[in-house]
């Protein structure tokens, strides 16, 4: 039990954290994002064609669940958002697991 809580810990302070500059996500728009939250603020600012352009069936594309992926090491919420190409459930499933893991 205290090694899962030791985990959590871990990956809370890891996936609610900021990126380095080197792994920082640059939108089409230009917008550079470096956390998880700031990634849920510009999903549910940004335009739809701005998700679609980094979320889409066409080009079988989700470079936000890529972006935590190979950034955060959250497979879990990767997973989770890899085949989602609805902006409202999007921004669902983030919220989930923000607030999952803050109440780690």
């Amino acid at each position: 039990m205290a090694r899962r809580k030791e985990d959590l810990k871990l990956l809370k302070k890891r996936v609610l954290g900021n990126c380095g500059p080197d792994e920082a996500f640059w939108v089409c728009n230009g917008v550079i994002l470096k956390s998880l939250y700031e990634l849920l603020d510009h999903i549910k600012k940004e335009d739809n064609w701005t998700f679609k352009y980094h979320v889409n069936e066409d080009n079988n594309k989700n470079d936000f669940a890529r972006w935590i992926r190979d950034s955060f090491e959250d497979t879990k919420l990767a997973d989770n958002l890899e085949d989602v190409m609805d902006k409202k459930e999007y921004i669902q499933i983030l919220q989930k697991r923000i607030k999952q893991l803050e109440s780690a």
